[in-house]
C-alpha cells in the first residue's frame, strides 16, 4: 500500500493536466466529508480545478506567466 508521501511524490512527476484531473477527482470524492461548510457543488470543484490548473501551467512555465 502507497502512504502518503509517496502518493504525493507521485503527484508532483505528473504532467499539469493530470495534475488537474487529479485534484477534480479528488474533491469530488470528498465533496461529501464532514467540513465546517456545505459540500462542494459542481461550479466550486470546476473552478477549484481550473485556478489549481492556472496555478501548476505558471510554475511549469513561469516565463510565460509575466
Amino acid at each position: 500500500m502507497i502512504n502518503a508521501a509517496e502518493l504525493l511524490e507521485e503527484f508532483e512527476a505528473l504532467p499539469a493536466a493530470d495534475k488537474q484531473a487529479f485534484v477534480v477527482e479528488i474533491l469530488r470524492r470528498t465533496r461529501d466529508f464532514p467540513l465546517d461548510s456545505e459540500p462542494l457543488s459542481d461550479e466550486e470543484i470546476g473552478e477549484a480545478g481550473k485556478s489549481l490548473f492556472a496555478l501548476l501551467d505558471q510554475e511549469e512555465n513561469p516565463a510565460s506567466s509575466q
